[in-house]
């Protein structure tokens, strides 16, 4: 039933709202085929991405154990041939980052735009991250280091939470035979089992050039960037990126309806998740876009009519209510309505009440001046963000 409200709905607002767009056009400037500059004179630091276009998801069989996340921990340590403290100073008032997610590894290196010193510290940046497309240069007990590291981080984040625990079982429940029932960190067993030798598979299989997006962003221009883009990512080979096996999963889900529990005397407050896997035309990805945009925006905001409105403000059932979706692929969404309910709420009805929500919404649309308002919104946080 929410499957088919969700597809109406987006029937029924495609024909009234259009791609919003900035105000101006973008300051990005693409160097190369996966590679971009976005110049900002007035920016106080130089800011350099590699995006890897692999994930949880990629590592083998599907099989989403952490592997993906230990090696983002793993470059991390080849700052420099020697792999000692002095890799630090090359940045050492910049900030340096990075997140696994299914089907992203993201680093990211700042670095304070100094006068005189940006095409210098420019080299250091894409030297640095050259040397980490090209291998994996870490010793045995520095691996098995950043496996404790990684250890730790599991503990902190996920042994003992009741919260991250249940939603681990609900989306297993929710895609027994699927990546996105795992978790990107793995488990306490996986993240023992890992070695340096299935770390270096993973970077040679999946960090390629080719594979990757490349982000500059700061006072710079692309007269600065070109030449360093020769020098040091030009001359790297490109190679043929594998087959993802998970992509045929996407579309092999069959319906379900089912309800899980979960009670813990700790727990100071009720949560309640719907969640569903909805399929939609998605025929023009912009125009989806654009409808997703401002759907979520309306049901995510405190307009009459939308979910905080309905649970929040009138009936007071809960104190916050929120709406969020991934998609999963062209045409496929993972949808969630979550929920913390005021103190001695039933959770129970909540199921029914969020679908006759969405049934409602179904039925009477969004009207004209409220999708013309939120695009307003839109158009301005845009233009700002231009700004």
């Amino acid at each position: 039933m929410v499957r088919g409200a969700y597809r109406s709905i987006l029937a029924s607002l495609v024909l009234a709202i259009v791609c919003v767009a900035p105000a101006a056009a973008g300051p990005e400037v693409k160097i190369g085929e996966n590679i971009y500059l976005v110049p900002d004179p007035k920016a106080k630091f130089l800011t350099f991405w590699m995006i890897v276009h692999a994930g949880c998801r990629d590592e083998e069989n599907g099989n989403c154990a952490g592997l993906a996340h230990y090696l983002e921990h793993l470059v991390f340590l080849g700052r420099n041939g020697r792999h000692d403290e002095q890799g630090n100073l090359a940045f050492a008032a910049g900030q340096t980052n990075a997140f696994t997610n299914m089907t992203t590894t993201a680093y990211y290196q700042t670095t304070p735009a100094r006068e005189g010193m940006i095409r210098d510290d420019l080299e250091k940046l894409f030297s640095l991250f050259a040397r980490r497309i090209q291998g994996l240069d870490v010793a045995e007990d520095a691996a098995l280091r950043e496996r404790n590291v990684v250890l730790q981080e599991y503990n902190q984040r996920r042994s003992g939470s009741v919260r991250s625990n249940f939603y681990r079982d609900m989306t297993a429940r929710l895609q027994p035979e699927h990546p996105i029932r795992q978790s990107v960190i793995g488990t306490r067993a996986d993240i023992g089992g890992f070695d340096l030798a299935k770390a270096r598979a993973f970077h040679e299989r999946w960090y390629m050039k080719n594979n990757m997006t490349f982000v500059i962003y700061g006072p710079t221009t692309s007269e600065e960037v070109k030449p360093l883009v020769e020098k040091y990512l030009d001359p790297i080979p490109a190679r043929r990126i594998p087959q993802r096996g998970w992509l045929d999963a996407l579309r092999a889900f069959a319906p379900m309806d089912e309800a899980m529990f979960v009670e813990d005397p700790e727990t100071k407050r009720t949560e309640v998740y719907l969640q569903r896997i909805v399929r939609y035309p998605d025929e023009d990805a912009s125009a989806t876009s654009a409808v997703n945009t401002i759907l979520f925006d309306y049901l995510n905001s405190r307009i009459k009519g939308s979910l905080s409105y309905v649970f929040v403000e009138n009936s007071q059932i809960a104190t916050s209510v929120h709406v969020s979706a991934t998609a999963l692929g062209a045409g496929v969404m993972w949808f969630t309505i979550s929920a913390t309910l005021e103190e001695g709420v039933d959770p129970a009805p909540l199921k029914g009440a969020f679908e006759s929500f969405l049934t409602d919404l179904k039925a009477r649309g969004v009207d004209e001046a409220t999708v013309n308002r939120l695009k307003r919104r839109r158009t301005v946080e845009i233009a700002d963000a231009g700004k």
